[in-house]
């Protein structure tokens, strides 16, 4: 009986002196507005005043005692002008105006934990929605909760000391990555390492390997020490740990999903799958193999993870194979990119998106991919900071260049403008590796791609 008697956290004098003050001192407004709302307000009155108020500063009106009558009157809402002058006569000052509306924001903060955890047990008692549904959604809330005041302008000394103390710490170390690596030298020279709080979106068509990629990424620096969530939506966990076994022991890939005793070299095979599966055991690799993730799942799994141990890089395979509603694919497909920018800053990681591209590319002779090419393309290119096509040429021609995948560099923030990059690609060992042929063919960009490759590795070892 206790429990039910129990009333709400709330501070109705904090919520009278924030009104009052804004009445007295109209200016005060800008101070609170960006990080206090209408339903921060417990008490009904109060909540329409705010509205009244914000209404008038929207349009740049004065609000005080008689406009805010006024506004009630005209707008047929409720609000005894009795309240709204003993609000304005008991108020003293607006001096404490600020200290007033944090009171009122951790209040309606711990309303807010109320209302989550009843959603969360209503929803439990009546098993209508899936538990990790339930979960994810109650993280995403409380996550939501969490980031609801950063923000906001401050003073470039902050940012300027942050500046200067990366570049001191940089300025004593070797030249070269200023993020996390990835396996390939070029890639490498142009990205500077997977740096943080950059999104990432590497795209091509089916059969390009982007998996293979995005999968090298995600274990090789787990490898090295890095904490990394690797969302696969497109494949289970299992077959990811397969390609993962077989790229790092380097066993064929048929090998590894089939053993054959009938192999002479089945020992050795077996001895190197040991070696590599005991790395992976080690390393700090998590992954999340749910189908048809949804991009409150995705952003609750990734922060609760972040929680237990501070997340270095999050790839997820694919963002075109997540859950949006069919009628706003363009919208959600855009919100779910900005999941990953916004985890990507609020983490202090670096985020790898693979995407899918439409199928205009197959119609042109010309099948390398640009912009364009990019699924509902407007939403995702705005949002990444860096741009990647993967194209193989032999998947269309086997005799084209066969063994090259190309890295074409699409868009880089703060990164230089150049040719592909080559890479070889060893799909039977699930893997990509720098590119060890020579110039090959009569195609320009691609020859003109592995001439830079030479001359960056004579250049190296000069």
């Amino acid at each position: 009986m206790t429990d039910v008697l129990r009333q709400p956290p709330y501070a109705i004098d904090a919520e009278q002196n924030v009104l009052g003050g804004l009445m007295m001192v109209n200016a005060a407004f800008v101070q609170i507005a960006d990080w206090l709302s209408e339903e921060d307000f417990y008490k009904r009155e109060h909540r329409l005043i705010w509205r009244a108020i914000a209404d008038h500063a929207k349009r740049g009106a004065p609000f005080d005692l008689v406009t805010l009558i006024d506004w009630f009157r005209s707008n047929g809402e409720e609000c005894s002008p009795g309240y709204l002058h003993e609000l304005f006569k008991e108020t003293c000052s607006a001096a404490n105006i600020t200290a007033h509306a944090e009171i009122v924001a951790e209040k309606s903060r711990l309303r807010k934990l109320i209302e989550i955890g009843t959603q969360m047990t209503s929803g439990a008692f009546e098993a209508r929605t899936a538990s990790r549904e339930l979960s994810a959604h109650a993280n995403h809330e409380l996550a939501q909760l969490g980031g609801a005041s950063h923000g906001g302008l401050v003073s470039v000394k902050e940012g300027l000391r942050e500046v200067f103390a990366t570049m001191s710490e940089r300025y004593g170390q070797p030249r070269g990555l200023l993020g996390l690596p990835t396996p390939w030298h070029d890639v490498n020279e142009w990205t500077r390492g997977l740096q943080r709080k950059r999104l990432y979106i590497v795209a091509g068509r089916p059969g390009m390997g982007k998996s293979v990629f995005g999968g090298q990424l995600a274990f090789m620096n787990a490898l090295r020490g890095a904490n990394v969530a690797w969302f696969s939506v497109e494949m289970t966990a299992a077959e990811c740990m397969e390609r993962a076994v077989s790229a790092i022991s380097d066993v064929d890939y048929e090998w590894v999903q089939e053993p054959n005793k009938e192999d002479l070299e089945s020992e050795l095979h077996w001895d190197a799958v040991a070696r590599a599966t005991e790395a992976l055991t080690k390393a700090s690799l998590l992954i999340d193999d749910t189908p048809a993730l949804s991009r409150t799942q995705f952003d609750a799994r990734a922060r609760r993870a972040h929680l237990h141990r501070k997340i270095d890089l999050i790839v997820v395979d694919h963002l075109h194979d997540m859950e949006v509603d069919p009628k706003q694919k363009v919208y959600e497909y855009g919100q779910i990119a900005q999941a990953g920018k916004t985890l990507a800053k609020d983490l202090d990681c670096a985020v790898v998106m693979l995407a899918q591209l439409n199928r205009s590319v197959e119609s042109r002779t010309n099948k390398r991919p640009i912009m364009a090419d990019l699924r509902e393309s407007g939403e995702i290119e705005q949002k990444a900071d860096v741009i990647m096509f993967l194209h193989r040429d032999d998947y269309y021609e086997p005799s084209k260049h066969p063994g090259l995948v190309e890295v074409i560099c699409a868009k880089g923030r703060g990164l230089k403008r150049r040719p592909p990059i080559p890479l070889q690609h060893r799909l039977d060992r699930m893997r990509m590796e720098d590119w060890h042929g020579g110039p090959i063919g009569d195609d320009a960009a691609a020859d003109e791609a592995v001439a830079r490759w030479s001359r960056n590795r004579k250049r190296v070892a000069a």
